[in-house]
């Protein structure tokens, strides 16, 4: 599949990723809660967001590690908060954090990944700089 069909804005803010299926919401935790997520927070972020129906869907959930290293776009560049450079496609909203925690988890620490970097990375679950890009499966219906 070439690059520029992989990813396409299906006019409700949301992205719907052809290459996985996946929907990715295009604002990242920032914008709507307007501060950092510890791990726990960002499990209450997704709770929250799926009970007030974000976007009109309900069944939002933490991306994957290996669904979140996917749209990291190394020659793409889109502007984070504080003038960060996030590599990911164009069609994502600016403003937003450098990273995003994912799964898998323990009792003590979780998987942040860098949009930055392109890196992932275990922090403790305590860690209090941290975002989430929410995720769903485009229902194939």
């Amino acid at each position: 599949m070439n690059d520029a069909n992989r990813f396409v804005d299906k006019g409700d803010e949301t992205i719907l990723d052809n290459e996985t299926g996946l929907i990715w919401a295009k604002e990242d935790s920032f914008p709507i809660a307007q501060d950092w997520l510890d791990f726990q927070a960002a499990l209450q972020f997704v709770d929250d967001m799926n009970k007030k129906d974000f976007l009109g869907y309900h069944d939002w959930r933490f991306p994957e590690k290996e669904e979140i290293e996917q749209i990291f776009m190394p020659d793409c560049t889109i502007m984070g908060r504080s003038k960060q450079e996030l590599h990911l496609d164009p069609l994502f909203a600016t403003g937003g954090g450098n990273g995003s925690w994912c799964l898998p988890f323990d009792q003590q620490a979780a998987f942040y990944f860098s949009y930055v970097t392109g890196m992932l990375q275990h922090y403790d679950q305590d860690y209090s700089q941290g975002y989430i890009r929410l995720v769903r499966l485009y229902p194939k219906d």
